[in-house]
């Protein structure tokens, strides 16, 4: 559900291995590659959770998925869905309940790699939630890419996310400004030759 590109990404790698994929987005036209390889559309947002046993979710945010998926009520036994989007670990607490008030179980997660990575098995995806969801549906999130479970608080994952991305950042700003620097001081030197 959402296929801008990481949703792209996550729908094309389980059609490349052969699960059956149903879709769904606002603006159906997004969907027509997908479904020209052999992804099935929905016409709603439920109907596409109702299709499947595991629904991924990769929206803009926890308030987004709660305006789409406000329709869903009373999951068939098993039923679960996997929310990769951004947040804190307050917001993935609450969709938990929200989703468990709803009956589906819930597992969130973080994709920790660009969309052209997803499916590869050095991609790495982290998730957290109840770990007899998450031992479910392992096998198809493992087409995504290598899962890490983190836990059964469903706020690990977007914790941990947020802390590899404030390194990732620090490190880069750090080389940049190091760079910055080392480039002043060769500038100086070249001057004086």
């Amino acid at each position: 559900m959402g296929l801008g590109p990481m949703g792209h990404a996550l729908a094309e790698a389980l059609l490349a291995r052969g699960h059956v994929t149903t879709v769904w987005n606002r603006s159906r036209e997004k969907a027509d590659g997908l479904v020209s390889r052999g992804a099935r559309l929905a016409e709603s947002a439920a109907a596409a959770v109702a299709a499947s046993t595991v629904s991924l979710v990769c929206l803009k945010d926890y308030a987004t998925m709660y305006r789409v998926l406000d329709s869903l009520s009373g999951a068939p036994d098993g039923r679960a869905l996997v929310h990769l989007s951004s947040g804190t670990p307050g917001e993935a607490r609450a969709a938990a309940d929200w989703a468990a008030e709803r009956g589906y179980g819930y597992v969130d997660g973080a994709v920790m790699v660009p969309p052209a990575a997803v499916g590869q098995p050095d991609a790495v995806l982290l998730y957290s939630g109840p770990a007899d969801v998450f031992d479910r549906h392992r096998e198809t999130l493992t087409v995504l890419g290598t899962p890490r479970y983190l836990g059964t608080d469903p706020g690990l994952a977007v914790l941990h996310n947020a802390a590899l991305l404030d390194l990732m950042y620090a490190s880069l700003n750090g080389f940049l400004h190091a760079a910055a620097l080392v480039g002043t001081v060769d500038g100086l030197l070249s001057d004086r030759r």
